[in-house]
């Protein structure tokens, strides 16, 4: 019963990502590229087989909704 009083930890309070962690972060990936996964996934985005691209990221990642942000990622990039 005590369990329910206490304050769920949201997301954004959990684990916060600094301004210059997400600044080396992209300058990494700038450099050095994308995986291979990524170019996967990449290659069947611009093929237009979005669902290839969405069941090969989720047999690699492993869930759904991880692979459904690594695909609007790589749509971006």
């Amino acid at each position: 019963m005590w369990r329910k009083n206490l304050k769920k930890i949201t997301k954004k309070n959990k684990n916060p990502v600094s301004f210059g962690h997400g600044v080396v972060k992209k300058f990494i990936k700038n450099m050095v590229g994308l995986s291979p996964l990524e170019k996967k996934i990449y290659e069947n985005l611009n093929l237009g087989k979005d669902k290839k691209a969405l069941k090969t990221a989720k047999k690699k990642i492993g869930d759904i909704k991880r692979a459904k942000k690594k695909e609007i990622r790589l749509i971006i990039f």
